[in-house]
């Protein structure tokens, strides 16, 4: 995965997070290394913060989209 790539799955994830929906489906290109094989991966999303700045909302989801990508073995 690109660096290109991860900001804009980061992004889209935060997104995705800020519009408090439940999961994400990640599109993996063939031989991204995934350790389960699959093409396409769901990934459950945390809640969104709820109170606060628009600025600390989006903090939090950029925070947590970046915990997801890490977690990830691309």
């Amino acid at each position: 995965m690109t660096l290109q790539d991860r900001i804009e799955h980061t992004n889209a994830i935060a997104d995705a997070i800020q519009r408090n929906e439940k999961s994400y489906d990640f599109e993996a290109v063939s031989g991204s290394g995934l350790a389960w094989g699959a093409d396409t991966i769901s990934i459950e999303l945390p809640t969104p913060q709820i109170v606060g700045t628009m600025v600390q909302r989006r903090s939090y989801a950029m925070s947590k989209a970046m915990d997801i990508l890490n977690t990830l073995s691309l």
